[in-house]
């Protein structure tokens, strides 16, 4: 992955963020899935802020004491407000999965496309471990991200072919 200060800052911040979690489909440290949606970016040819977002894409929501305004000030604000598109718009208590999930979909849907391309890059990534990893759960994923990409289409149009092929795949 190419270096820049913002890239190193988002990093440090990401490796600092996800030590000692693993991923709860393979076991494997936490950090492997960030990494990989950025190089996924960077292949597609996203900018130094989307990099740094999609190393940062889980941070705010998946680990305690992070905020958006801590990414701001020791990454962007430009990198907190991709950061801020990516992040789950609902909470547990507006209701089931099912509500949840349709609420995240209505905000991701508006999102820019800079933020789509970095979903398409985390569906690439999460849709591989998945099914490898919890193949019953992967029935109930992959027809919601199915779903998701039906309003996300505003994003790199190479790698939402590419989400589509891997979602789509059997």
């Amino acid at each position: 992955m190419k270096d820049s200060p913002v890239i190193t800052a988002a990093k440090m911040m990401a490796g600092e963020a996800h030590q000692g979690q693993m991923r709860k489909y393979s076991g494997l440290p936490y950090i492997i899935h960030p990494v990989e949606v950025a190089t996924i970016v960077e292949e597609a040819g996203g900018t130094d802020e989307m990099i740094a977002a999609a190393l940062l894409h889980d941070v705010v929501e998946d680990c305690e004491g992070y905020t958006f305004e801590m990414i701001a000030d020791k990454v962007s604000p430009e990198v907190a407000e991709l950061v801020k598109g990516m992040t789950e718009a609902s909470k547990p208590e507006d209701g089931n999965r099912a509500v949840r999930k349709e609420i995240d979909r209505k905000f991701l849907a508006q999102q820019s496309p800079e933020v789509q391309t970095i979903k398409y890059a985390d569906v690439i990534s999460n849709t591989k471990d998945i099914r490898v990893y919890d193949p019953k759960f992967a029935e109930v994923y992959v027809a919601e991200i199915k779903s998701l990409l039906e309003v996300i289409d505003k994003g790199d149009p190479k790698l939402y072919e590419k989400a589509k092929e891997v979602v789509y795949s059997s």
